[in-house]
């Protein structure tokens, strides 16, 4: 991806919940694209380790820092390590995620309370600390759901959360726009992670993506090209926006017949 999204070399690249899955993907590509990343998750340490560890391994440059951004005093001291070990950030990528699985009607306060601090209020505070070390054409995207804006059985706390936030994108991004900080969303269907699994019907989630996606479910590879995307030169007049990345899922009414198949006719 090197020759095809330039302009990543010398930026300082903070990757929110990066230790596995999309986001240590995400590290990995920016890193391999010229940027130095900052490696973060809450509670899995020696994996966030391990990636800028192989980050570095690659000729990249990565570091690790641990701070759980549901907590705002853990993001205020990670901001002072990045002030004071680096001295800027250009690009903040939003990709940690909670909650527990629940019906709407079951769910309590201090689950309501764990999830809007880590998927929305988070959002606030990671704008509040780092955006006074982002220099103007600075970056910020969150990582949504469909859930959003689609009701699923247990996931309406999450969802409620997530459709939060986008609205935390559009505010955020308003209010950045003097400072030159874009701030966008990407949303996207089910696809295969480990934190999908922490829900029962991931199963059935991966499935109704591959049914009913005309492209079927979005491959990680794809999602974190499409975040730096978001973040490359050419996205600069792009701010306030959350992009849909589902495979054509809310486009389509029915999955386009294979490849080759011929037209069907009927007779009385």
């Amino acid at each position: 991806m090197r020759d095809e999204l330039p302009g990543f070399t010398g930026k300082v690249v903070l990757v929110v919940g990066s230790s596995r899955g999309l986001g240590r993907r995400i590290a990995e590509l920016v890193a391999g694209q010229g940027a130095q990343v900052i490696v973060n998750s809450a509670s899995t340490a020696v994996d966030g380790r391990t990636v800028a560890r192989s980050i570095r391994k690659a000729g990249g440059q990565a570091q690790y820092i641990c701070a759980d951004v549901s907590c705002e005093d853990q993001v205020a001291a990670m901001a002072a390590v990045i002030r004071e070990k680096v001295g800027r950030l250009d690009i903040v990528i939003h990709c940690a995620a909670g909650g527990s699985e629940a019906r709407v009607m079951d769910a309590t306060l201090p689950m309501f309370e764990r999830t809007f601090s880590v998927n929305s209020y988070s959002l606030v505070t990671l704008a509040r600390h780092l955006s006074p070390l982002m220099p103007p054409g600075s970056r910020f995207v969150y990582m949504s759901s469909m859930g959003a804006i689609r009701a699923s059985h247990g996931y309406g706390v999450v969802g409620a959360a997530k459709a939060a936030s986008e609205a935390l994108v559009r505010s955020l991004a308003l209010e950045l726009a003097p400072l030159g900080i874009t701030v966008n969303g990407v949303r996207t269907t089910a696809f295969p992670s480990l934190s999908l699994r922490y829900f029962s019907g991931s199963d059935d989630w991966l499935a109704m993506c591959d049914r009913e996606s005309p492209l079927g479910p979005p491959p990680v590879e794809k999602l974190a090209e499409t975040i730096l995307l978001l973040c490359s030169q050419g996205a600069h007049y792009i701010t306030g926006q959350v992009l849909n990345v589902d495979g054509g899922w809310l486009t389509s009414v029915q999955r386009t017949a294979p490849a080759g198949a011929g037209p069907t006719s009927s007779s009385e």
